[in-house]
């Protein structure tokens, strides 16, 4: 999320490319997905998967897409809190806690109306984030490293296997027994209902209740209570290393050799050890192999793409990303506004008459149209619409808006 935007005074290309790169494979994630937010059913499993060909992009989507491009905005996150407060020594850190605050609120509004908001959890472990602006780097660098590779879920993990415990299953850590008295099948079941029939009232009470509930779930049972803040830790280490001021002389060519040589067969293996009829510890070294290669591969699509922003020859298509990784807040909004309405029953009620192949199309569709919004909209305002409100509403004042 660009928390930088109304204080940051000089922009940085690459960094905003970067934003709406990681919003194009957000949008596909979620398309794919339907906008549940939520575990399928079992009389649901496969409801997008029509023809052979969405098959192949279901494993497209597992392997390359969920997982990586959160990362490319987690690690923004943490360089967005430098340019913040370690670079502009005068900000106050209750300055910065106010517009947290104020992404908990645009996030509350939004993770009303879809679960899957991370807006809510960014603002939650950014407050925690103040407390690193004085910790040394090499503090940074280790805590954030061992955190992003899910570490402490890989230390309680291993206890549990090596005690031969059977409270934690690696694999299926988020499926309970159906007989415990909230298990997550009966809560998904009730919450596909309420999609389905379009239930807007009871769908919002059950968002602002239960759904952050089952939100904290996710974050514990994927590891992401640690990633992510690990992640915000390594974007603020690279911004305390100041690469962001020096992108240009990066070894792009070396950072995306070594990163494809590493998260390429750590995807693979991944892959492998997630298939049926696994033994525990397959599916435990298969999960260690996910959370690394959701490491690797993001830092080899982030090269790729600043390799290509330096080429001349492909620069201008990769500058379309600009403006709407600029106004990342409203695309991200915009985005979910767009799923909901075209998969829940109180919009058009596609969720099951759309196949996984035909989404992604609509989501690229979709996406194109927030590139063209966007380059339109910043020939006559200087803020995005929703950058504009948590700007204004920092400041506590009206903000210039037109150029």
């Amino acid at each position: 999320m660009n928390i930088s935007q109304s204080i940051n005074p000089k922009r940085i290309e690459q960094i905003d490319a970067l934003r709406g790169f990681a919003l194009f494979g957000i949008i596909c994630t979620h398309m794919f997905e339907g906008y549940l937010a939520s575990m399928t059913p079992p009389p649901y499993v496969g409801f997008n998967i029509f023809y052979p060909i969405d098959s192949f992009s279901q494993m497209v989507i597992q392997n390359l897409f969920i997982g990586k491009f959160y990362a490319i905005f987690s690690m923004l996150f943490g360089l967005s809190f430098y340019l913040i407060l370690d670079q502009k020594k005068g900000t106050s850190s209750l300055k910065f806690i106010w517009r947290l605050v104020l992404l908990f609120l645009i996030g509350y509004i939004h993770h009303i109306h879809y679960r899957g908001d991370f807006l809510t959890v960014y603002a939650v472990f950014g407050m925690a984030l103040v407390l690193f602006r004085k910790v040394p780097d090499k503090i940074i660098l280790i805590l954030g490293i061992f955190l992003a590779f899910n570490g402490p879920s890989i230390l309680l993990n291993s206890i549990s296997l090596i005690q031969k415990s059977n409270t934690v299953e690696i694999a299926k850590a988020t499926q309970p027994s159906l007989n415990s008295a909230n298990n997550p099948v009966t809560m998904a079941m009730a919450y596909f209902d309420l999609i389905l029939k379009g239930e807007y009232q009871k769908l919002l009470l059950s968002n602002s209740t239960i759904g952050f509930y089952n939100k904290y779930n996710y974050l514990k049972f994927s590891g992401r209570l640690w990633v992510i803040p690990g992640l915000f830790l390594l974007g603020l280490w690279i911004g305390r290393k100041k690469w962001h001021e020096r992108i240009d002389k990066l070894p792009l060519r070396k950072m995306i050799i070594i990163s494809a040589l590493v998260g390429i067969p750590l995807t693979s293996m991944a892959f492998y050890f997630s298939l049926p009829s696994g033994t525990e510890m397959i599916y435990f070294v298969g999960s260690i192999a996910k959370d690394a290669s959701n490491l690797f591969i993001p830092l080899l699509y982030i090269g790729i793409l600043l390799y290509f922003f330096k080429n001349k020859s492909t620069n201008k298509y990769v500058s379309q990303l600009i403006p709407v990784g600029k106004m990342g807040l409203t695309t991200y909004v915009c985005q979910s506004a767009f799923g909901v309405l075209l998969y829940y029953g109180y919009g058009l009620g596609l969720l099951f008459k759309l196949s996984g192949t035909m989404a992604l199309g609509l989501g690229l569709f979709f996406f194109i149209a927030q590139i063209i919004f966007s380059k339109w909209w910043f020939k006559k305002y200087k803020f995005g619409p929703l950058e504009w409100l948590w700007r204004s509403s920092t400041n506590g004042s009206w903000q210039s808006l037109k150029k």
